[in-house]
């Protein structure tokens, strides 16, 4: 399962009525468009499947009751799972963790699973040896 780099967590207040607060990955740039296409190139496996039978359309579509949404009685489907990720990084938008949750339960065990790992922050970079 591949592993993309975030510099920080931002936590939200929680809204009114709630007692939990969405929790936001910042990341590098360049470990964001990594992460972006690592999802983009998962969409894309899931829509050419998708399309491939009626059958598949169906069951992608489907809510899922292990994907409560906070609207009582209601399900994510694996095909809204997946768009709401690629919708958050196509609007380059930080990555919640709901979000991010619902991905990886969704995926967990798989190749598109997705591992968030703090930067390392004491990193030397090769011109710092250079120059010190």
């Amino acid at each position: 399962m591949p592993e993309f780099e975030y510099t920080s967590r931002r936590q939200m207040e929680p809204r009114p009525g709630r007692n939990y607060a969405t929790e936001y990955y910042k990341q590098t740039q360049p470990e964001y468009n990594l992460l972006r296409a690592h999802v983009y190139a998962v969409a894309a496996e899931i829509m050419s499947e998708r399309d491939s039978s009626q059958d598949t359309l169906l069951w992608t579509s489907e809510p899922l009751k292990q994907f409560k949404r906070s609207t009582r009685g209601q399900y994510y489907s694996l095909i809204e799972i997946v768009t709401d990720m690629v919708a958050q990084l196509a609007s380059h938008k930080d990555i919640p963790s709901g979000i991010l949750g619902r991905w990886n339960r969704l995926f967990e065990g798989t190749r598109w699973d997705i591992v968030m790992v703090l930067e390392a922050q004491d990193r030397t970079t090769r011109f710092q040896e250079l120059f010190q």
